[in-house]
């Protein structure tokens, strides 16, 4: 078994033998023996340990494990926290909450000592039980394709793997290991409590599953390693598509192309939400089937809606060409928008009014001889309109929206609407709405920028006099040069 391990560490874990290693050790059979073979091949071992405060015993643990590490020369490193604290602060299971420390601890060794990976004892035994776990709590192809050899990235760091050397060999081939080596590994008496979701799978389904098949382990381990294989072609599926569904990928938030994303096959759909959810909340284990179907639903839908729950904190945005997967407290960028800076701004023929983010709002006169050859409408450029100079009066304001709004828009023969109606019929980005520019002659609204003129302030044939108002952005204007 060493040489098969020592092969496996090269090879799959890619592991070098001139850089540190940090090994997580618990002291039982598992943790010691990834500890040997790493230490007997020849890597430089740290040795690191957790001590969660659950057990009676936990500070004694500490301390054999230290003495342990002194016998064999290696650097020692402890960690401790209150995991019953965490659970109840975070709203999580003791389970979850000492994974979660305990995976913390280990990287922040890693990143202390310069080390090249951080290495646990994770047996086949346990991607079994993992695979069970997921199957039961509903997953997809990545849930049962179970742990990776080698993960990198993983939830808790971007360039340091994590690493998995045992997840090919049985507890009771390294039980029989610890036995020749004289080991005397420690006893979690917690591996016993039935409370404990994995402990019932271990010791109750399993058995329970072996009197339909003995090789039951087995087999699911063998269903795991083609999942693995399939789940690969699957990455890189996905690998080729994501650049392009991704358009922004910020603190707490991520801004997916809809209609990028809506062009692929559907299980490649679901893939890209499940990276993007993993890219908010990497240490998110179970990203459940209802998740991933309610953000498809939402993503195919062409309603407008409004803000909605997702999953773990996170919310669904819908705008026009792409969906928001964030963080409910995060602050999404508006910079893409023209947004009022101050509450009401005029603007006089030759004046300009400066936006948020660069954009800006100008009203200039049109020459005789240029108004004489113009249309009326430029349907094909919403930034710039021509307005009857006689039907305005000076200055403009420029504003946002108040309650009580309404527009007359262009081709609707003076028929009005709310300007809320027209801003949702127009689709209008709901969190760029507040702050929209209107520009107004008085009380009334001439132009919602970027979107339709008034119908009472259009070019006739009898016009005499015509005002270009136009909405620009400097980076625009800049990249044309």
């Amino acid at each position: 078994m060493l040489e098969n391990l020592k092969q496996i560490l090269q090879d799959e874990c890619q592991l070098d033998l001139d850089r540190p290693v940090v090994v997580g050790v618990s002291g039982g059979p598992d943790s010691l023996c990834a500890l040997d073979v790493l230490d007997r091949s020849g890597y430089p071992v740290i040795v690191a340990h957790f001590n969660h405060k659950l057990r009676s015993v936990a500070d004694a643990d500490a301390v054999t494990i230290q003495h342990l590490a002194n016998q064999r020369d290696l650097r020692f490193m402890l960690g401790e926290g209150e995991v019953g604290v965490r659970a109840e602060q975070e709203s999580e299971s003791i389970e979850e909450a000492a994974r979660n420390e305990r995976y913390c601890f280990l990287f922040n060794c890693a990143e202390e000592v310069g080390a090249q990976a951080v290495v646990v004892g994770h047996s086949a035994d346990d991607q079994v039980e993992t695979v069970l776990m997921h199957l039961l709590r509903g997953t997809g192809m990545s849930g049962l394709s179970g742990m990776k050899t080698r993960a990198l990235p993983n939830a808790w760091s971007d360039h340091i793997p994590l690493v998995r050397p045992l997840l090919g060999i049985w507890r009771r081939q390294i039980l029989t290991y610890c036995r020749e080596r004289g080991f005397d590994p420690l006893i979690d008496v917690s591996n016993q409590d039935m409370t404990y979701f994995r402990n019932r799978l271990r010791h109750e389904l399993i058995p329970y599953l072996e009197s339909y098949n003995p090789a039951i382990r087995k087999l699911i381990w063998r269903t795991t390693e083609v999942m693995r294989g399939e789940m690969d072609l699957v990455d890189q599926m996905v690998d080729a598509v994501w650049q392009d569904c991704l358009l922004m990928l910020g603190d707490g938030y991520i801004a997916i192309n809809s209609l990028c994303c809506r062009q692929q096959p559907l299980s490649v759909q679901r893939h890209i939400i499940r990276r993007a959810i993993a890219s908010l909340r990497p240490g998110l284990r179970d990203i459940g089937f209802e998740a991933v179907e309610r953000a498809l639903n939402y993503l195919s839908s062409s309603k407008s809606y409004a803000e909605v729950d997702l999953i773990s904190g996170l919310k669904l945005i819908s705008e026009p060409g792409r969906i928001w997967i964030a963080e409910w407290e995060a602050e999404i960028p508006t910079d893409e928008w023209p947004q009022v800076i101050e509450e009401t701004c005029y603007m006089e023929i030759g004046g300009i009014v400066n936006l948020h983010a660069g954009w800006q709002l100008s009203a200039e006169r049109e020459s005789e001889n240029t108004m004489k050859h113009r249309q009326t409408w430029e349907a094909g450029n919403p930034f710039q309109v021509r307005v009857d100079l006689s039907r305005i009066h000076w200055p403009l304001l420029v504003r946002s929206r108040k309650g009580g709004d309404r527009l007359q828009p262009f081709g609707m023969d003076g028929h009005s609407l709310k300007l809320s109606d027209f801003m949702i019929n127009e689709k209008l980005p709901r969190r760029a709405r507040e702050g929209w520019p209107l520009v107004c002659s008085g009380e009334k609204i001439v132009w919602v920028s970027g979107y339709r003129l008034a119908h009472p302030f259009r070019v006739t044939e009898t016009t005499t006099g015509v005002v270009n108002l136009k909405l620009t952005r400097l980076e625009l204007r800049s990249e044309k040069k």
